[in-house]
């Protein structure tokens, strides 16, 4: 029977610190707190070198130049699934099976896992088929099958949807809600693939140069990132700095570019620099249905589509914005590069904060 540390908490760490490397390629993990709550998921994310698979094998106890780490864990396994996953010899069945060798689990226990594992990411009929002859998602799920067999309390995952086309992504990632939720596992994922990362993320960290530089709720990172860089990792990619020239009915106008201001309801200070960002999905074209405070005239630069979104980038005074419309509807179907549009945005959608030592990017 697993068990948890206090309020839910299925594994905390504490003083992390890990080294790799020496001299100038020298680099240090360092975390000061972070922990894994039972059914939910933490997305890791963060730049390339950020630290982000060393934090998962820190986690897992695999890293064995780990100094000062304090990890405390309830009862229940720790598994770690690596971003390529390898097969053993023999058939996908003794593949999930070799997981459970050693544990002193009785056969009948073991048939029993066994086949809810199988079941579990739709693979029961690859059983008896070479594990060597599996395909790149075929081998995902069976690395997820005998992860799950293990009924660990900690599930690591590093890249679990990497080199997955759109379809093989979504299925794969319903068939994993399902498991995250049918077990309580606390799961910890880095992805690069940001829109899966936020159809599954509870909570998310973000990493840069090895360190935890926010750690919070889904939704209050993605809306209230502490820095430009954070912004940029979550997916607030319109970026700009300002200053606030006035305030309207509570509403503050921070002018980004001359003549050109945008409304926010942060707490920011008449003549304080300032750094403004904007959702993607928050910044709107204004046709005249309501959708926000306008703001100004832009060009369309592009639009490109991946059949589901379409991501517009718009050009006005010197600053380049994104906003994104649904493929094959709508607007999306009469833009064109070149079209002179009208932007709005909601003043409570537009996150804002004094300008730091760092600029943007």
């Amino acid at each position: 029977m697993k068990t948890q540390l206090e309020d839910g908490i299925a594994l905390r760490a504490s003083h992390l610190e890990c080294h790799r490397g020496s001299g100038e390629s020298r680099f240090k993990l360092q975390i000061d707190a972070i922990d894994l709550r039972s059914g939910e998921v933490l997305v890791i994310l963060g730049p390339n070198g950020a630290g982000k698979s060393t934090l998962l094998r820190a986690l897992a106890g695999l890293e064995g130049k780990s100094a000062n780490k304090s990890i405390q864990k309830g009862e229940g396994p720790v598994t770690l699934v690596f971003q390529r996953p390898a097969a053993l010899s023999g058939s996908a069945a003794r593949n999930v099976r070799a997981a459970l060798l050693g544990k002193g689990i009785p056969e009948p226990a073991r048939r029993e896992r066994l086949a809810r594992a199988l079941a579990r990411f739709d693979i029961s009929h690859l059983e008896n088929q070479n594990a060597k002859t599996l395909s790149g998602g075929e081998l995902r799920r069976l690395a997820l099958a005998r992860a799950f067999v293990l009924e660990p309390s900690v599930l690591l995952l590093d890249e679990p949807f990497d080199d997955l086309d759109g379809e093989g992504q979504r299925r794969l990632s319903l068939d994993l809600q399902r498991a995250i939720r049918e077990t309580d596992v606390a799961v910890a994922m880095v992805t690069h693939d940001l829109r899966r990362a936020l159809l599954l993320a509870d909570r998310i960290a973000v990493l840069i140069d090895g360190r935890l530089a926010q750690f919070g709720r889904r939704d209050a990172v993605l809306e209230k990132p502490h820095s430009p860089q954070i912004a940029q990792t979550v997916g607030m990619t319109n970026l700009a700095t300002g200053t606030v020239r006035r305030v309207v009915d509570g509403v503050r106008w921070i002018e980004v570019a001359e003549g050109f201001e945008i409304p926010t309801t942060a707490p920011v200070s008449i003549g304080e620099p300032t750094w403004i960002g904007i959702r993607p999905e928050n910044l709107k074209l204004d046709i005249g249905r309501g959708e926000g405070q306008p703001i100004g005239k832009a060009v369309i630069e592009s639009l490109v589509s991946d059949g589901l979104a379409t991501v517009v980038s718009l050009r006005t005074q010197g600053l380049t914005f994104t906003t994104h419309l649904l493929s094959g509807r709508g607007l999306s179907r009469r833009l064109r590069p070149g079209d002179r549009v009208s932007l709005a945005v909601q003043p409570e959608h537009v996150h804002a904060l004094a300008v730091g030592d760092g600029p943007i990017g």
